[in-house]
C-alpha cells in the first residue's frame, strides 16, 4: 500500500484558476534546478469545421511566426541561446506548447508564451510557405508512406460519423485551401485563457509560481466559451 502512495506523492500536483478562466497545474519537483513550462489549448483535429481539416496542427507552426515583438522564427532561437529547448505538438483533442528550461529562466518562457497567445502578426507572407512546409510534411509521413495511408483510411471508416476521423495533418484537398483569414478566425476562437491549462513542473511551487501567472497570463481577456463536440 505505503509503496503507491509514496509514488503518488511525488506527483501532488497543486493547481489554481486565474480569474480569466486560465487553468494552472503546478507539479513541483526540486531535484533540479529546472523546469518545463507548457501551454495546454483545448483544441485539436477533432475540433475542426468542415472543410477545414488540419488547421489545428497547420496553426501550431504559424504559433512560431512571430510578434510584434519576437521576429518570425526567432521564439526557439531565444529559448536555445538561453540554454533551453522547446516544441509543440497537435492531436485530435488538443494542442500543447513546451519549453524546458533552468529555473532562473521561467520568466523569460512565460512572457515569450503568453506573448503569442495574443499578438501574433500573420501575413499571407508568413502564412503560405507555411502552408507549403505543412503540405510537404504531409507527402513526406502519409502520402509516401503506406502504413500511414492505411491508419488514415482505417481511421476514417471506423470514426465514421464522429470528428476522430479526421486526420490531424488534414486532407491534403483541404490543407490547399486554408487562408490566412482561416488561421487568424481559429486563433481568436480558440487560443483564448478560458480554453488553456498552463502546467508547470520543476523547481517551483504554486505559491512562486501564482505572480508570475497573473502578471503574464492574467491581464490576457477571456474569450468565448467554447463547447466541443465529440
Amino acid at each position: 500500500g505505503w509503496h503507491g502512495s509514496a509514488r503518488a506523492a511525488v506527483f501532488n500536483p497543486e493547481t489554481f484558476t486565474l480569474s480569466n478562466g486560465m487553468q494552472v497545474v503546478v507539479i513541483t519537483n526540486r531535484r533540479a534546478p529546472i523546469v518545463a513550462h507548457m501551454v495546454w489549448y483545448k483544441v485539436g483535429a477533432a475540433d475542426e469545421a468542415q472543410g477545414k481539416s488540419g488547421i489545428a496542427h497547420f496553426f501550431e507552426h504559424l504559433m512560431f511566426k512571430g510578434t510584434r515583438s519576437v521576429p518570425p522564427g526567432e521564439f526557439s532561437k531565444i529559448v536555445a541561446r538561453n540554454g533551453g529547448s522547446d516544441n509543440a505538438f497537435t492531436t485530435h483533442d488538443y494542442t500543447a506548447y513546451f519549453q524546458k528550461v533552468a529555473r532562473d529562466k521561467l520568466e523569460l518562457v512565460m512572457k515569450l508564451e503568453s506573448d503569442r497567445m495574443t499578438n501574433l502578426v500573420l501575413t499571407d507572407a508568413e502564412v503560405l510557405p507555411e502552408r507549403d512546409v505543412v503540405l510537404e510534411e504531409r507527402r513526406t509521413r502519409t502520402d509516401n508512406n503506406p502504413g500511414a495511408q492505411l491508419y488514415e483510411a482505417a481511421r476514417a471508416a471506423l470514426f465514421l460519423n464522429h470528428p476522430y476521423r479526421i486526420p490531424v495533418i488534414g486532407w491534403k484537398h483541404e490543407i490547399e485551401q486554408l487562408t490566412t483569414q482561416d488561421a487568424l478566425a481559429f486563433y481568436r476562437k480558440y487560443y483564448v485563457p478560458n480554453n488553456a491549462i498552463l502546467i508547470v513542473a520543476g523547481d517551483v511551487t504554486a505559491a512562486e509560481l501564482r505572480p508570475l501567472a497573473e502578471k503574464y497570463y492574467g491581464r490576457i481577456k477571456r474569450g468565448p466559451d467554447i463547447v466541443r463536440k465529440r
